[in-house]
């Protein structure tokens, strides 16, 4: 619980130092302090990870990709086998929508 308070109290001070703060984390305690703070968390389906993957190539595998999305900005996090191996600093929601030809909702 301590490590969940940490990281949340980063988030909102730091954006960019939360999305390093994830790496090496239990993707469930990710989910849980995010449904917590109003994160919405979204696994990509399968087109839509080939699409990133044309993007944004050389991504370890396997791995599933989520975007941690909280009002504009976007952090994208690498799941393997239950842990965040990767995660990026926040991006505007638009270029991820750009990227996968999405319209905003």
């Amino acid at each position: 619980m301590r490590i969940l308070i940490i990281l949340l109290a980063v988030l909102f001070a730091s954006p960019a130092l939360a999305a390093n703060e994830l790496q090496g984390q239990p993707f469930s305690e990710v989910v849980e302090m995010a449904e917590k703070h109003s994160v919405k968390v979204e696994k990509l389906s399968a087109a839509d990870t080939a699409t990133m993957d044309g993007a944004v190539p050389d991504r370890p595998k396997p791995s599933a990709i989520y975007l941690l999305t909280l009002n504009s900005s976007v952090i994208i996090a690498l799941v393997q086998d239950g842990t965040v191996i990767f995660s990026t600093d926040p991006i505007e929601l638009a270029k991820i929508n750009k990227i996968l030809s999405r319209t905003a909702a």
